[in-house]
């Protein structure tokens, strides 16, 4: 349909690294409306060019600033004036789209204020970046509030890690390849591992991450629900993306809190220096081991793992296959990013007069096939243009990912003595085997 995009944020970080640059691509494919305008909304008064870098040209024809004060109700009431003016009245055949590209603590007082400005009509859909509260508590009173003020189906809650290509694959891997799908739970299968590990630090953002830390910015969203895409039934259609959010739901609703003594909570050797807090006890590596009582995966380690600072950047899930008397153990890796595809792990004979087994691998990656893998923020983009839900997460499945993490939070309000120190650089094997002390010393 005719769209309007509204991006809240639009000089932000957020907009210049991703959105735009997504818009731009998704022009360039064809794939926009016809009838299809941007709306920057800054605190500045700004011209068009401001907004777009060089490699952005193809959304100058799209795009146009508005100066706004996003905390006075009078500008909302301006807003609604102006896209009604200039676009004419908001209709069923036209959809309003707001991207909030703020601070988290901005979103709750903006959807306060469209509500009271009278523009969350029919046609007008939000979409939001995580994190999605920063508690179970916090995070039912966003969903209760937004609820006041516009419908489930009008709130598209984004985790990009959803809408990555690897990540869309694993439903459609399952449905499609039988050998896979007939031994996908607790009779073939001894362990699963999901680890998301970054190379980089803070990167100058310590006024978000001090008081988010690891398990609120990645275990919450984009670990648990790689572990929902894994665990949970197959779709009854290999394209079947409507059926994704209940069961997803099912999945995470079927986790069991982690027992304490596979939890890992660590923190990187100079981060207390960049935070300016010498007391910090901001997580940047966490890693826990959960289990699920759905019957199919009953007994089935999963370990959830994410850091920052480490040694390589990687997303992959890893299935550990079981060994049977005859055989060795095979692995299957999904290898979210970087150079998504699959790998599964063989043994076979080396050439030779001796009889001796080695490991090779099997593997498929999308640059070795495709021109070109879309950014996951077009396919967000796209899919919200087309009211596709499949790929955003539903109220149930937040509220679900914090009752699972709620115990662990619990617990580290009340004592940080168990945060671990490591050595930039170092990886996942290094901090789960070796531990120093406080500080390093």
């Amino acid at each position: 349909p005719s769209t309007i995009l509204v991006i809240f944020g639009v000089t932000g970080d957020l907009s210049h690294r991703y959105l735009l640059p997504a818009l731009s691509q998704v022009a360039a494919a064809g794939q926009l409306p016809k009838d299809f305008k941007v709306i920057g909304i800054s605190r500045r008064n700004l011209k068009t060019q401001e907004l777009l870098e060089d490699n952005e040209a193809a959304l100058k024809k799209y795009i146009e600033p508005l100066q706004m004060n996003l905390s006075q109700l009078t500008d909302y009431s301006r807003l609604k004036k102006y896209l009604e003016s200039s676009h004419g009245k908001t209709s069923l055949k036209r959809q309003i789209i707001f991207y909030f590209a703020v601070p988290p603590l901005a979103v709750l007082p903006i959807i306060r204020l469209l509500g009271q400005a009278g523009l969350n009509g029919e046609g007008t859909k939000l979409l939001l970046e995580k994190p999605f509260g920063t508690d179970l508590e916090s995070a039912r009173e966003l969903i209760e509030e937004t609820a006041r003020h516009f419908k489930d189906n009008q709130v598209y809650r984004i985790d990009h890690y959803l809408a990555k290509e690897m990540a869309q694959n694993i439903t459609v891997f399952l449905a499609s390849n039988a050998i896979f799908r007939s031994i996908w739970d607790n009779r073939f299968v001894e362990k699963i591992e999901i680890d998301v590990a970054e190379k980089i630090g803070i990167e100058g953002r310590a006024a978000f991450y001090e008081p988010t830390g690891a398990l609120r910015d990645i275990v919450q969203s984009h670990l648990l629900q790689l572990a929902a895409l894994t665990l949970m039934e197959p779709c009854s259609g290999v394209f079947e993306f409507s059926e994704l959010p209940a069961r997803r739901l099912a999945a995470l609703k079927s986790l069991q809190p982690a027992r304490q003594d596979s939890i890992v909570r660590g923190q990187y050797l100079g981060y207390r220096t960049e935070v300016s807090n010498p007391r910090s006890a901001t997580e940047t590596f966490v890693s826990l081991t959960v289990t699920s009582a759905d019957p199919r995966w009953e007994g089935v380690p999963i370990r959830l793992t994410t850091g920052k600072n480490l040694s390589e950047r990687l997303t992959e899930i890893r299935i550990h296959f079981k060994q049977s008397d005859a055989s060795q153990a095979n692995v299957l890796t999904l290898r979210v990013q970087p150079r998504e595809g699959i790998e599964l792990e063989l043994w076979v004979k080396q050439p030779g007069y001796e009889r001796k087994l080695q490991k090779l691998p099997l593997h498929f990656t999308y640059e070795q096939h495709f021109d070109r893998v879309p950014d996951a923020y077009e396919q967000v983009l796209f899919d919200a243009m087309h009211s596709n839900p499949g790929l955003f997460s539903s109220n149930d499945e937040v509220l679900a990912t914090w009752e699972t993490l709620q115990p662990i939070q619990s617990r580290w309000e009340m004592d940080d003595k168990d945060l671990q120190f490591y050595k930039p650089g170092s990886t996942i094997t290094e901090i789960l085997k070796t531990r120093l002390p406080p500080n390093g010393v």
